[in-house]
């Protein structure tokens, strides 16, 4: 089997399904109870990208059986990382530990190469094991020990949840929400409270702080509404300068309306100490439990060296429910290891 370059944005319906159809497998066994992706979900997000996302997939075919899916992405408008990519590599379950996943990993290496991109970064799962001996395999170095939490509304610790509404720092700070839209007035200041998440650990990955650009916000709202998905975005505001202090956001998509996604939660250092994002998360889980009753879960990703997070997480009633490994990878030094052991094609 020889990898095939694969353009999602203009591939057939017909072989997009296939596609699709093996994504589906690989995400059942990362969430066995959700509800799988639907095709129109999906081809949607291939047919329209967000703008300045770029690709580059291969695929092994087994006639028309997918066999094994690469992808590498990066954004062209973060000149601060142009070096790096974000990758995966994935094998049919029945075909893993047959080498189809170095094959896959060489050409899209020495693809993202030709592309000027370095360094790449690629996750495992702990519920697929063969994940991490390839990554070794591979030459990659561990970065980051992360998990997915997962908090199950019935089990919320509501005694954690009024206390910290109860002693909010009110007399100095206040809240302010968002759903879905970033007023443009605003989108200096937004910027500047996202680039918080540049102080959140990242281990031993090796990449610069990303910028936000108020261009950016605006393609991220304008994206989000295409695919069909929603958001809340609560910031706290110092009363006295108007400084936005701390922020937490959540998502969910149409589809699935009743699983949300916790995405950064960040205070910024210079307010720290007023117990800012223990409200941040209290509040948030308060508001989605008064106006979205039926969410049944939120899930959130930690670094496992995050003790602060981790410690507010868990008064909350988050457990953790997946875990995850991002691995590096020196491009041009993994290349010249698969090309010494020889690749075979068959």
């Amino acid at each position: 089997m020889i990898p095939q370059p694969i353009d999602f944005q203009t591939l057939p319906e017909q072989e997009a399904r296939r596609f699709h159809d093996f994504l589906n497998v690989y995400r059942a066994e990362l969430f066995p109870q959700d509800p799988p992706i639907p095709f129109e979900e999906r081809l949607k997000g291939w047919r329209y990208p967000a703008q300045h996302e770029v690709s580059r997939a291969f695929a092994l075919l087994e006639g028309t059986r997918v066999m094994g899916l690469a992808d590498a992405e990066w954004q062209d408008d973060q000149p601060e990382n142009h070096d790096i990519a974000w990758s995966f590599v994935l094998v049919a379950p029945e075909a893993r530990r047959r080498g189809l996943g170095r094959i896959l990993a060489q050409t899209l290496l020495e693809s993202v190469l030709l592309e000027g991109r370095t360094k790449l970064f690629l996750a495992t799962y702990a519920k697929i094991p063969a994940g991490e001996p390839f990554a070794h395999k591979m030459g990659a170095r561990r970065g980051l020990e992360e998990h997915t939490h997962q908090l199950l509304l019935e089990g919320r610790n509501k005694d954690y949840v009024r206390h910290a509404l109860e002693k909010a720092p009110l007399e100095r700070f206040e809240l302010v929400w968002l759903d879905s839209v970033y007023p443009e007035s605003e989108l200096e200041a937004l910027c500047e409270v996202f680039q918080i998440m540049n102080t959140a650990p990242r281990g031993d990955l090796e990449f610069n702080d990303f910028k936000v650009t108020p261009e950016q916000l605006r393609q991220d709202a304008e994206n989000s509404c295409l695919h069909d998905k929603r958001w809340w975005l609560l910031l706290a505001r110092d009363r006295t300068t108007g400084r936005y202090a701390g922020f937490t956001e959540v998502s969910w998509h149409l589809n699935r309306p009743a699983i949300v996604n916790q995405y950064g939660t960040g205070v910024d250092p210079a307010f720290r100490g007023h117990g800012l994002g223990g409200w941040l998360k209290a509040a948030m889980l308060e508001r989605l439990v008064q106006d979205r009753p039926f969410v049944d879960r939120i899930r959130t990703g930690n670094a496992d060296s995050n003790v602060p997070m981790l410690r507010i997480n868990h008064s909350l009633g988050f457990k953790p429910f997946l875990a995850r490994v991002e691995w590096q990878l020196d491009v041009k030094v993994a290349l010249e290891g698969l090309r010494a052991r020889g690749k075979v094609l068959s």
